[in-house]
């Protein structure tokens, strides 16, 4: 019984923790932000024939920032875009480089130009959570993250009365309701010695706690394609080639099958292995860029995966060891040739299956239907 209890105030526990996080005193709302980078531009003078040389930082906006965040910082969603090149030079327009997610103890950054996702752990929820009870007394995500540190200050940032947090020496924040509303960082003169000059800055240049924040910014379509794709198994890819054709689009033999970026497809290999593969991009020289998963049929372990690999055009590829460039004709498992109609090609008689909710805004599978 006593054990039970104790359980019970660990349960209880984890559950106030889960729900205390919350890092901000303000329920849901945007922010903009500019992240400057600095320049070192040289300069020399001449006085009385006495020539000085000096140089200065000069900033420069390298990208914006959309911030996003609700339930007091529960949940949170940026949009990263590049605003100009190395050294200042400004793009025609800004492009969209990266979007990233925070929600439970996951951090997840979805790359565009990659078309790849990756989960890093929320160090920041996860110290808090470690740290519960110096987090509840101190009330600050910031003297929690960065332990020793505290407001000085007051200082008037976009508006706002922000606490001024001098970091160490690297680093100063500008906080307003736990909101970052200011973040630079220095470069110094050794480890321990004086700040020399700024290397770059995060600022906020609008800020609205008013408008709504959609719901759907939370639940980006990447991640929700990412899950699916991490979904499938070899028990699970096995039972729907099994038993519901009805979800996938056949590649045939000859006339071979058209895909394109964040088609999923399912595959039986020559030696009857089975495997999955995502198209991440069809690039300007017609590659195929896929991730992919090999499963031993005989026992369903992992015999081979990557991230990415590139295929050139009018290649053929045997997928149970792509890298081996002497496999015999019966080996082979597709052929990449980029037509007006195809592009891919099943050789051997081997299965490549499109797997159709991958081409819907859903991306669930269709429920099966009885007859």
């Amino acid at each position: 019984m006593k054990k039970i209890i104790q359980y019970c105030f660990l349960a209880i526990a984890v559950s106030i923790q889960a729900q205390d996080f919350k890092p901000y005193k303000v329920k849901s709302g945007k922010i903009v932000y500019e992240k400057l980078k600095y320049s070192t531009h040289s300069r020399f003078s001449s006085i009385n024939g006495v020539e000085t040389g000096f140089s200065e930082q000069i900033p420069y906006v390298a990208e914006q920032v959309i911030y996003y965040w609700d339930e007091f910082g529960d949940i949170a969603f940026e949009e990263i875009y590049q605003v100009s090149k190395f050294g200042g030079k400004l793009l025609p327009e800004k492009v969209k480089i990266a979007e990233r997610l925070w929600i439970d103890e996951h951090r997840y950054y979805y790359n565009f130009e990659e078309n790849k996702v990756s989960d890093d752990p929320y160090h920041l929820r996860i110290k808090c959570k470690q740290n519960f009870q110096y987090y509840q007394i101190k009330d600050s995500w910031i003297e929690t993250l960065y332990m020793g540190a505290e407001a000085s200050e007051e200082k008037e940032v976009l508006g706002k009365k922000a606490s001024y947090y001098r970091i160490d020496n690297y680093h100063d924040i500008y906080a307003w309701k736990g909101l970052v509303l200011k973040d630079e960082s220095f470069s110094t003169r050794g480890s321990n010695g004086p700040r020399n000059t700024i290397e770059r800055a995060k600022n906020a240049i609008e800020i609205d706690t008013i408008s709504k924040v959609s719901d759907t910014l939370f639940n980006p379509i990447w991640l929700k394609r990412e899950k699916l794709y991490q979904s499938f198994g070899y028990n699970k890819i096995n039972e729907l080639i099994d038993a519901r054709q009805d979800l996938f689009q056949q590649a045939e033999n000859i006339e071979g099958i058209k895909i394109k970026k964040n088609d999923i497809l399912f595959f039986v290999t020559s030696k009857l292995n089975l495997g999955k593969m995502q198209v991440l991009a069809i690039d300007k020289y017609d590659q195929l860029l896929i991730k992919y998963v090999v499963y031993n049929h005989t026992n369903s372990s992992v015999m081979d995966f990557s991230n990415l690999l590139k295929i050139k055009n009018n290649s053929l590829v045997n997928i149970d060891n792509p890298h081996y460039r002497k496999a015999e004709t019966e080996e082979f498992d597709f052929e990449w040739r980029v037509t007006t109609k195809s592009n891919l090609f099943p050789k051997n008689n081997l299965s490549f299956l499109l797997l159709k909710a991958s081409r819907t805004n859903t991306l669930k599978l269709k429920p099966y239907a009885r007859d």
